[in-house]
This record gives structure tokens, sequence and C-alpha cells, in this order.
């Protein structure tokens, strides 16, 4: 719901504000930890997991809100990313791509959604 308004959100703003938060979320759980927590901790590795499966749901609601087509980036890599994630065994899931990951792209992400949502706010 649109706190000025009162209206529900639009499906592509919706996804983006979701994104968003979860995108914060990660960012301050992976400072609970490092290399060595992540490998000993199954909890807070499959927490991560979650948390990267949800952003690529919201990345999927977003693309498919506004249209974008499968090979949209960076949608269409959080899609794969979150299929990977979703639907493998855990033993045949690369770790250390989820650590890279959880290390180098969320902040990316994060000011490429908070573009998005102020662009939309700027726009007539």
């Amino acid at each position: 719901m649109n706190q000025r308004s009162g209206k529900p959100l639009r499906p592509d703003r919706h996804a983006l504000f979701e994104m968003r938060a979860l995108l914060d979320y990660l960012i301050g759980l992976r400072g609970e930890g490092d290399r060595a927590r992540f490998d000993r901790d199954e909890r807070f590795r499959w927490l991560l997991h979650r948390l990267w499966i949800a952003i690529g749901n919201e990345a999927v609601a977003y693309a498919t809100a506004v249209g974008a087509g499968e090979r949209d980036e960076p949608w269409n890599r959080l899609r794969r990313f979150r299929n990977e994630l979703a639907h493998r065994r855990l033993p045949d899931v690369d770790e250390g791509e989820v650590w890279r990951t959880t290390t180098l792209r969320p902040e990316q992400l994060l000011s490429h959604v908070n573009e998005l949502i102020q662009r939309d706010v700027r726009s007539p």
C-alpha cells in the first residue's frame, strides 16, 4: 500500500521495495559472519541461500511487471542464480559462488534498485 495515496503499489514498485528490503537484510546478515562462518554454520549458509532465492523471486516479479525480456540484466542473472539455488541438490550448489555473490554483489544491486525507485518518483 502506498502510504501517500493509500492505493496499492504497482507490481513493479512492490517488487523493487521488497528487493531493497531483502538486500538490506542480506547485507546486514553478511556483516555477522565471514567465509569461515559461512563454511561451518549451515544455518547461516542456508539463510543466505534463502535470501538469494527471495531476491531472485522479486527480480522475476519486477521483470515480468515491466515486460523485461529473458536477456535483460541484472534480472536474468538473478533468475538463473535463484534457479540454481532452488533446484539443485545442496551438495551440488557452488558454495564459492554463493559466498562471492554475497560478498561482491549486494551493494551494486541495491544501488541499481534505489536508482529505479528514484527514477520512478521523478517521472511525471
